[in-house]
């Protein structure tokens, strides 16, 4: 597997980088807040962890 396919194709279905990921403070519970991150599947979670994608 090409990591930078399927890197870009993981930013794709996420709509931006992962780490770009703006996550709200929110002062009171808010369910109309979807995280992008629930679109991902597990293993496609561990390869942005695992390849170090995670971090800034």
């Amino acid at each position: 597997m090409d990591k930078e396919k399927e890197y870009k194709r993981i930013c794709d279905k996420l709509g931006c980088k992962p780490t770009e990921i703006n996550i709200p403070d929110f002062k009171t519970e808010d369910d109309s807040w979807e995280n992008p991150v629930s679109k991902l599947t597990a293993d496609e979670i561990g390869f942005l962890y695992e390849n170090g994608y995670l971090n800034n």
